[in-house]
């Protein structure tokens, strides 16, 4: 048993515990080095999701406010039509008699309008729909939830420009199935179905941002 003793120990005094200490500072190092790294890259990944996010709702601020004289005008436009009713010369066998005669008469005028205040709304819009793509490169978790919102929220302004382009159409054959199709889809518009669809996917996209910046700020 003693010769067994000697013989271990006499096998770990040889061992070359120069380099064994050696291997193990490198390898320790290497580890801090490895968490390090995992930590910058979770702080730098949490930084651009947090920055782009910041800058999805600045946009979508931005779009609102920038929308609504747009809206307001298309209420001025629906009263327009409503008006008609008692125009002498209503052709009531149309099947959108109001609107036909309030575009031949004021059609033009209210199109140039609408496409002026609508301009003010197209740098929010092309800034939310590019940084939608950028932000699908950063796996954010439930993204799919902040896309649908925002795209339901910049569709508005593609729906005003569906009216602006009816509007400015005073010479079309009002009997025309496609026509009445158009038509059809514009009276569909109004202020309220608009801000109906920004009120309620603003909630959902106001959602989606508490559960990201909570997941976010506990990541780092």
């Amino acid at each position: 048993m003693e010769e067994l003793l000697l013989n271990v120990w006499c096998e770990i005094v040889s061992w070359n515990w120069s380099g064994i200490i050696q291997s193990i500072t490198g390898l320790g190092t290497l580890i801090i080095a490895f968490i390090a790294l995992t930590s910058w890259r979770r702080q730098h990944g949490s930084q651009a999701v947090t920055k782009l996010i910041d800058q999805l709702t600045d946009s979508i601020h931005e779009f609102i406010q920038s929308i609504s004289p747009a809206v307001q005008m298309l209420s001025f436009v629906r009263i327009g039509i409503e008006s008609q009713e008692f125009n002498r010369d209503l052709n009531k066998d149309l099947k959108h008699p109001l609107a036909v005669a309030y575009i031949e008469k004021e059609g033009r005028e209210s199109a140039d309008r609408l496409m002026e205040l609508l301009k003010n709304a197209e740098q929010p819009v092309h800034r939310i729909r590019s940084l939608l793509v950028k932000g699908q490169v950063l796996g954010i978790s439930n993204y799919h939830e902040c896309q649908n919102a925002c795209n339901m929220i910049v569709c508005q302004f593609d729906r005003l420009q569906v009216v602006f382009s009816m509007l400015s159409s005073q010479h079309m054959n009002w009997e025309h199935p496609k026509v009445i199709e158009n038509l059809d889809s514009m009276m569909d518009i109004t202020p309220e179905d608009i801000f109906q669809h920004i009120n309620e996917n603003q909630k959902k996209y106001l959602a989606f941002l508490k559960e990201t910046y909570t997941k976010e700020y506990k990541s780092v």
